[in-house]
């Protein structure tokens, strides 16, 4: 059993029950793009969990986050922080008003008093540029700046990349660091796109009038505490509405690689040891949320009409559009949905793709092996990229190492096509090594990333 002292206070059981109610308006971010605040609504409520939906968009976008998220915010605090909103579809953001809006929808703003105050700070401010973790591609240690924060919390965005690459970080986060980091250490630092080589800071802060983050500003995170066969209880990736019972079966610093109880390891994931979809035993009967007890075991409800063993015929595979299904086709876990991505336009619009569920092949030691076929337009613009979740991604035959980290998995290295397949098992470099940098935008490889969305 895990006892609460190993969790981070995200994880932790909240001390009231949320006040959420389904048909509240609030702001929050869009996960599948972390530097937008969009319009949205409570679609559902389980125990301590909300699923959101982005107004205006399908429910098939529509996301869990734990009712203390600090990624939500109440109607207004955009305008009142200085922040851009995004209206709902069909509203041009001059003419969103929130006042006007509630009224037209005949619905009510979630009450400020239900959302987290955080009175934490950091040093951080936005713009400063730091050496960030490339958490797509795990290999990669890249030019980064600060472009938003929020209490204690950073917004991470890689110079001369789009904001696909973007992620939310406390400041005690281990995959930030002070700038000449990678020098001190002996790694290759990944420069801007298109920045001449060989990159060197000093002239980058002067070209680019801005600073670094102070040394002061990072803040060393304490070792996790997690050990091999503890048990917890966590939010099922290929089926959020769901947490189910996992046991820890590996570790390393900062990550914890889960195992749901009863079923395959095909389903094992890495993840971030404060990842808030974790939580103690006994989180699920505190707060009033359903905990999934592992497939075969005595207190297992019986088989629905699924075919596929284990399941019960909740949830789809094509995301909270249907909260069941009654064929393999439709189930997250069936063989066929395992070796096969989920894929949906980009609700931005425009020819873009996201990976609703990813592939999932097998696991060998320490690397999670994951890919899924880009569907998109080959002749896209740059233009059309600048927003985008223009999630390239590899097929089996093209993936030569993968490690998934923060929910999400990545190609550590990326090589041509034609290398792959003519040693899929023998990648042509060594063990010391160091990963090849990010290929440049129409790069002749024609392959980019392997990546999936790091909410699901």
């Amino acid at each position: 059993m895990l006892i609460m002292r190993y969790h981070h206070k995200s994880q932790s059981i909240p001390r009231t029950r949320a006040g959420f109610k389904v048909g509240m308006k609030l702001e929050g971010v869009d996960p599948l793009h972390p530097s937008m605040f969009c319009v949205l609504s409570v679609a559902e409520v389980i125990g301590c969990r909300l699923r959101l939906h982005i107004d205006g968009f399908s429910d098939c976008y529509d996301f869990w986050v734990n009712a203390d998220s600090g990624e939500i915010k109440p109607a207004g605090w955009c305008k009142q922080t200085g922040r851009k909103l995004h209206p709902p579809k069909g509203i041009r953001e001059e003419e969103f008003d929130w006042s006007t809006y509630l009224q037209s929808t005949d619905s009510a703003a979630a009450p400020p008093t239900l959302f987290t105050c955080s009175t934490e700070v950091c040093e951080f401010e936005k713009g400063m540029k730091v050496e960030a973790v490339d958490q797509m591609n795990p290999g990669l240690v890249c030019v980064a700046s600060v472009s938003d924060v929020i209490n204690n919390r950073l917004l991470l965005h890689f110079d001369n990349w789009d904001d696909t690459y973007d992620y939310w970080c406390d400041s005690t986060s281990p995959y930030i660091h002070p700038i000449g980091w990678c020098k001190a250490e002996s790694r290759p630092l990944t420069a801007p796109q298109g920045h001449p080589e060989p990159f060197d800071w000093t002239d980058y802060l002067k070209q680019t009038g801005t600073k670094q983050a102070p040394p002061t500003a990072f803040t060393e995170r304490a070792p996790h505490l997690f050990r091999v066969k503890h048990r917890l209880e966590a939010v099922d990736r290929r089926n959020p509405p769901l947490i189910r019972v996992a046991t820890v079966t590996d570790t390393d610093h900062h990550r914890v690689k889960l195992h749901y109880d009863g079923w395959s390891s095909l389903l094992d994931v890495w993840m971030d040891s404060d990842h808030p979809d974790i939580h103690p035993v006994g989180w699920c009967q505190r707060t009033g949320h359903p905990l999934e007890p592992p497939p075969g075991s005595c207190l297992s409800p019986s088989q629905g009409v699924c075919p596929t063993a284990g399941c019960r015929g909740v949830g789809h595979v094509k995301g909270s559009r249907y909260s069941r299904h009654h064929s393999a086709f439709g189930c997250p876990y069936s063989d066929i949905n395992l070796k096969k991505p989920v894929v949906l336009p980009d609700c931005l619009g425009g020819e873009r793709t996201i990976t609703l569920l990813p592939v999932s092949l097998h696991h060998h030691g320490n690397q999670d092996y994951s890919g899924a076929v880009h569907s998109g337009s080959e002749d896209e613009s740059p233009s059309k990229r600048r927003r985008g979740t223009d999630r390239w991604l590899l097929s089996a035959n093209q993936i030569a190492s993968c490690e998934t980290g923060g929910g999400g998995g990545a190609c550590r290295r990326v090589l041509p096509v034609c290398l792959l397949e003519a040693a899929p098992q023998d990648p042509p470099w060594g063990p010391s090594d160091p990963p090849p940098q990010r290929p440049a935008l129409g790069c002749h490889t024609g392959v980019r990333f392997c990546a999936f969305s790091s909410w699901l």
